[in-house]
């Protein structure tokens, strides 16, 4: 018991509590997606907070990110090599094309960390994979919301039509406007990048300087426990 509730790491375990509390607190309210940042503190914690490797992570991280911008640009080139159309998105064809596509995407990105790694150790990493797999996912939720909701609006738009009420079809149209404006979440690759630096590169020093902090408190050459999360 005394292990666990040592004073160190209940310290240091304040610093990691109020560094999410922060954090949710600044990303939350302004509809800022938070999983950038907080990855960025997994892997901080995953190389036991070796602080050489904030800049592995935070670059490596925003390059694995930007790749599903980049993705999308390769998908308008080869889908439609591979007999898809993308104004076409849940035909069979389309997905089977989107899914090639990807598929020989992923195999190059991962074939150039591997040669690249020790190259350019900071856009070719571990945590760039990791990134972009995590960006991958998120990006593709959206996707099916957007597909869901979309489909959803068009059979309720063909409904009301059907009825040839100009203002009951008006009506509909607007609400359903809003409504996707509400309910279909944005995709900003941009943003994520900028999330994962910025974002992540504060806690990262928040979760370091406090490490250090408590490092004093207990005394010259303490430090707070090995923390694995």
């Amino acid at each position: 018991m005394d292990q666990i509730f040592a004073k160190p790491r209940m310290l240091f375990m304040v610093v990691i509590l109020l560094t999410i509390v922060v954090g949710e607190y600044i990303l939350h309210p302004n509809h800022w997606d938070t999983w950038p940042a907080f990855m960025c503190m997994v892997f901080f914690f995953c190389v036991h907070r070796d602080f050489k490797q904030m800049p592995h992570i935070l670059i490596g991280g925003a390059f694995g990110i930007f790749q599903i911008w980049l993705i999308k640009k390769w998908y308008a080139v080869m889908v439609p090599v591979f007999g898809g159309d993308l104004a076409k998105y849940t035909d069979p064809h389309t997905q089977h094309a989107l899914f090639t596509s990807k598929l020989i995407y992923i195999l190059i990105f991962v074939a150039l960390i591997v040669l690249l790694k020790d190259t350019i150790p900071h856009l070719f990493n571990d945590f760039t994979f990791m990134f972009f797999i995590a960006a991958g996912i998120a990006a593709g939720a959206h996707t099916s919301i957007a597909v869901a909701a979309k489909t959803v609006a068009g059979y309720a738009t063909a409904v009301v039509a059907a009825t040839e009420n100009e203002a009951l079809i008006a009506g509909m149209q607007g609400a359903l406007d809003k409504a996707l404006a509400s309910v279909v979440p944005v995709t900003n690759v941009f943003e994520w990048m900028a999330i994962c630096i910025i974002g992540g590169g504060l806690i990262i020093l928040a979760l370091h300087y406090g490490g250090v902090l408590v490092g004093k408190i207990m005394g010259a050459g303490a430090q707070p426990p090995s923390a694995h999360h």
